[in-house]
């Protein structure tokens, strides 16, 4: 989907997988969508790995928990936005576009 609308996409098979993208190279990545619930790193303990080592970088939250709690957890390390699942395409691009604009 974010392929069809331009971007370029560099998909992780989990947390600590996205977690070593990142790391090798924190410049090239413009934008992070991470799922609360991944494998091996949860998207908490991600994003607060992202914001330390670059506080700049803005990450998006993709959950299917209660918004308001990601919310709460998620203002502690900043992160960018949340979008509910299911969600449909133009809330997700709506998002991306918001994040990337005040960048």
């Amino acid at each position: 989907m974010l392929i069809d609308q331009g971007y370029q996409v560099t998909p992780a098979a989990d947390g600590k997988e996205g977690l070593a993208l990142f790391n090798q190279n924190p410049e090239a990545i413009d934008l992070i969508l991470a799922d609360i619930n991944m494998p091996k790193i949860d998207g908490f303990e991600f994003l607060k790995r992202v914001k330390h080592r670059s506080p700049a970088s803005p990450v998006i939250f993709l959950t299917g928990i209660n918004v308001d709690v990601a919310k709460i957890v998620g203002e502690e390390y900043k992160v960018d936005g949340i979008i509910k699942k299911p969600f449909q395409v133009e809330e997700i691009l709506k998002i991306i576009e918001k994040v990337i604009n005040t960048l």
